[in-house]
């Protein structure tokens, strides 16, 4: 009870906050359903600018109307009408906007409320696509340019239809042609078939495809300032396919080559001849680049302007320029992103004075970010239900660049308290230092645990090959209070003292929402006396995911993940209760609740595995482009004593579920139902969560 009183009182709390920042405008949107029309209001306020207590004028009034009726025109309402009646005092005036009506309301008109009602008329949609001339590209993935897919149903909303959005569409194709070597692609002509009653729309596009562009002979001259040729490079070009892509790398090549040599006047054109017929029938071009250096520039100093908060001394550690040398743009722009890098700065801009000349000086323009942020924190899982917090941030508190993060979190089954300090790019690197606190009380199955401790670290991202890496040393106080001690022998209550290495590659299209990609992760963390505990153990996880799309509808989803605990002594004084690993839940074994897929002592309590391998598979099948079902299998190979002693318990699940995509991540509602439950296990379990399950 006490536990569901703090998370009442919690939620209490942030849902008036919400309430105190959500603010409305004096005018009201009608006619379009409450969620639609509600979101045109947000849009129109957004837009408008208008909020609570604006006086409405005209101007005002005539600008809501012409922005409400271009937004129902996007969403291919293509002739909408409005409706709008106005009130001031008891007195209502109303008007009506429109492609065939013209309204004039008095100069010097007001009102102190108005509601817009909205007449869209019909909503026209994509109701077939024929492109002709086009054979380098598949028939199926041509609709796709104009037809949604990936969804076995797609919602009239999800075609919608409008001249500008056909338009933009059939540039689409054309630069799909162009990567594919099409330069010379062209639309010939398009009409479209439109039913007012209905809203459907027929389509009909023809593009003359053209021959395949490659590249002949390539070459790059170089030129000084009075355009001399200094060098002639040959470009090991010939035969790959002459494309914008190929034109622009090539460029950017030349460019940073040349500015990095102290040019930033250099310019750069390229001349193309009309190509060459080849036996194929494709068109080779002799390409050749012009690079006139043009002044040889140096560095005469670096100077930051705007948000004087933060310390000169920091922002000039974290650049690499050397007054005196040669102005490099290259530099200068690795510069610019380490003070991004910072966190502290919405934008960097870069100015140089003067702006021509032999000397400049490098002019870094700093706006910075806000300092202090708090955000209301919100979640739900089958188990601990209902999750609400606070998040608080400060950047830059002392002008250094450094930041402190304060979060609470309460749930029914938990409460939850951090904080973090960190130092970014601490000694003028690419690593970040942090320094972190946290207090945590959870409510298990057959156990409560209590952890206090801090903890002291440093991670980096390295861009090549785009892995994250994490080594930390913490010392905490970890307790837990299981319903009966004496059926399982363990360190109940234990002092941790650890180093935790983590590394992460991430090669996933979406982490929200994965479709395609893979994931690979791994830690290590080795406990000692000798680091000030009282525990020696090592402990290792490491695992993998695997998302493949089977078809524009269909994603299968891989998953593996195995953990070992070793003790350096015994099992009994060395591994502590809250260290083991306890399986199930809405993002393990999906047919358990939280911790019940673990092994279990005589009187059919969790106690934990010391190793464990889990697998998960999945297939995704979308319903529409928001909803998808799945079906899936979870299966865990649980070892109460290690990799080598005790007996191995092997728990699977299936099930079915359903996920609707937003944008923090799915929501899902799954069904695990157990084939070969144990006498202690439950038949089935069904969970309501959020986020991704592997």
């Amino acid at each position: 009870m006490k536990r569901l009183i703090q998370y009442l009182t919690l939620m209490a709390i942030c849902l008036g906050a919400a309430n105190e920042l959500l603010g409305h405008a004096n005018l009201e949107m009608t006619g379009l359903g409450y969620f639609k029309s509600r979101n045109i209001s947000a849009r129109l306020a957004f837009l408008s600018g208008v909020v609570e207590g604006d006086e409405l004028d005209v101007a005002v009034l005539e600008d809501c109307a012409f922005l409400t009726l271009e937004q129902l025109k996007r969403e291919g309402y293509l002739r909408p009408s409005l409706e709008g009646k106005f009130s001031q005092g008891d007195v209502v005036t109303t008007a009506l906007w429109g492609d065939r009506y013209s309204v004039q309301l008095a100069p010097n008109f007001t009102a102190e409320h108005a509601v817009f009602t909205l007449l869209p008329g019909v909503n026209y949609f994509y109701e077939s696509i024929d492109v002709q001339g086009v054979d380098a590209i598949a028939e199926e993935r041509l609709d796709r340019y104009f037809i949604a897919q990936g969804a076995l149903y797609h919602r009239e909303s999800s075609r919608v239809f409008t001249h500008a959005n056909f338009d933009r569409r059939i540039s689409r194709v054309l630069r799909a042609l162009e990567d594919l070597g099409y330069r010379s692609a062209r639309q010939v002509s398009s009409d479209v078939a439109m039913d007012d009653v209905t809203g459907a729309v027929q389509a009909e596009v023809v593009i003359e495809q053209g021959p395949v562009h490659r590249v002949g002979h390539a070459q790059a001259l170089l030129l000084n300032e009075v355009r001399d040729i200094e060098k002639i490079r040959e470009l090991d070009q010939s035969g790959v396919l002459y494309t914008q892509g190929w034109e622009s790398e090539q460029s950017r090549l030349l460019r940073n080559e040349v500015f990095g040599m102290g040019y930033p006047d250099a310019r750069f054109t390229v001349a193309v001849d009309e190509g060459v017929a080849n036996a194929a029938g494709e068109l080779e071009h002799a390409i050749r680049y012009n690079v006139v250096f043009g002044t040889h520039v140096t560095l005469a100093g670096v100077r930051f302007d705007g948000d004087e908060h933060t310390q000169r001394t920091v922002l000039y550690d974290r650049i690499e320029l050397e007054t005196g040398g040669p102005l490099s743009l290259l530099e200068v722009r690795e510069a610019r992103r380490r003070l991004m890098g910072l966190g502290v700065f919405r934008e960097v801009d870069v100015a140089y004075e003067p702006e021509t000349g032999p000397e400049r000086e490098v002019v870094y323009l700093l706006e910075p970010s806000f300092r202090q942020e708090l955000r209301l924190l919100g979640g739900w899982g089958s188990y601990e239900q209902a999750r609400v917090g606070v998040h608080w941030e400060q950047r830059n508190p002392w002008g250094r660049a450094h930041r402190y993060t304060i979060s609470l979190k309460q749930s029914i089954k938990a409460t939850e308290a951090n904080a973090l300090y960190s130092i970014p790019q601490i000694f003028a690197s690419d690593v970040t230092a942090y320094v972190s606190a946290e207090h945590r009380y959870r409510e298990e199955i057959s156990y409560n645990y209590t952890t206090q401790g801090v903890a002291m670290g440093a991670s980096t991202y390295l861009e090549e090959p785009g892995i994250l890496l994490t080594a930390e040393y913490g010392i905490a106080d970890e307790d837990a209070d299981r319903d009966d001690a004496r059926a399982f022998e363990s360190k109940d209550s234990a002092i941790v003292s650890s180093v935790l290495l983590r590394a992460s590659f991430d090669r996933r299209d979406n982490f929200l929402e994965p479709s395609s990609g893979y994931h690979l992760f791994g830690s290590y963390k080795f406990a000692s006396e000798a680091l000030g505990g009282d525990v020696n153990f090592q402990k290792v996880e490491g695992g993998a995911t695997y998302h493949f799309p089977l078809t524009a509808s269909t994603v299968l989803h891989l998953g593996v993940r195995s953990g070992v605990i070793f003790a350096c002594e015994n099992s009994e004084n060395d591994i502590p209760f809250v260290e083991r690993f306890f399986l199930g839940g809405e993002n393990s074994v999906r047919g358990y609740q939280e911790g019940e897929a673990s092994p279990l002592d005589s009187n059919g309590n969790e106690v934990g595995a010391e190793a464990y391998v889990l697998t998960n598979v999945e297939l995704e099948q979308r319903v529409m482009s928001e909803l998808s079902v799945v079906v899936f299998y979870d299966g865990v190979n649980n070892s109460r004593d290690g990799v080598s002693g005790g007996e191995h318990e092997y728990l699977y699940t299936v099930g079915l579920g359903l996920r609707y995509q937003t944008v923090v991540g799915p929501i899902r509602l799954e069904y695990g139902y157990n084939p070969d439950p144990r006498d202690e296990d439950t038949d089935s379990t069904l969970h309501l969560s959020v986020g991704f399950p592997f």
